[in-house]
């Protein structure tokens, strides 16, 4: 079985364009996706869908969907669902493995639901922040901010996966990264390895 644990995918068409966020429900070989957009069309086609697997990371894969009306909505809050089979996987990205190095970035960001809203970014990695904020997000919401981790700025997507309570009545949420561009990728390796440079210096400085 390719799927761990895993209750969110993003769909794409084969051209990369994104088609839909969905709920993810998996059980031995049988992989079922409840869609957020409600434009999708009963059919069945192949498309590209990246799985955010709590244990496995990134899977990114090739699959057939076979998309059909939900028999449970209104009960259950997607109209459209679709028949998963993974035929192949293309990639996985352990990105919880990635080095990562404690900032204090504060920045503005954006949620579709909520608005702008200020945070602070403590912790770093190529695969995603740790944010800190007085905002309240559900799991799994999608959020974005604008940074200049190198010379160009860039837009920013991360997912929430993981929240804790912090100090102060603000919360604590482990994102990862969606649709890093291979540029925006080795922005925030720099950013992180020169950071980490700085760190070691520091800490020769004290021996």
């Amino acid at each position: 079985m390719v799927l761990k644990k895993c209750n969110k995918c993003i769909i794409y068409n084969l051209k990369g364009e994104k088609l839909s966020e969905a709920r993810v429900v998996h059980y031995a070989e049988t992989v079922t996706l409840y869609l957020k957009e409600t434009n999708i069309r009963e059919a069945k086609f192949k498309a590209k869908v990246n799985f955010y697997d709590e244990l496995a990371g990134v899977v990114r894969t090739m699959c057939t969907l076979v998309v059909r009306r939900n028999p449970a909505y209104p009960k259950n809050p997607e109209l459209m669902m679709a028949d998963c089979d993974i035929q192949g996987v293309n990639d996985v990205v352990q990105r919880q493995k990635d080095v990562r190095v404690n900032v204090h970035i504060e920045t503005p960001f954006f949620s579709p639901k909520y608005g702008s809203f200020y945070g602070t970014i403590s912790n770093l990695s190529a695969g995603g922040i740790y944010l800190v904020t007085r905002q309240i997000l559900e799991p799994d919401s999608v959020i974005s901010f604008d940074y200049r981790f190198r010379s160009l700025m860039r837009h920013f997507e991360v997912m929430a996966l993981r929240a804790k309570p912090e100090a102060n009545g603000r919360y604590g949420y482990g994102c990862c990264f969606l649709n890093l561009t291979d540029g925006a990728d080795a922005a925030i390796r720099s950013f992180v390895f020169k950071k980490l440079q700085k760190q070691m210096v520091v800490v020769d400085d004290d021996l």
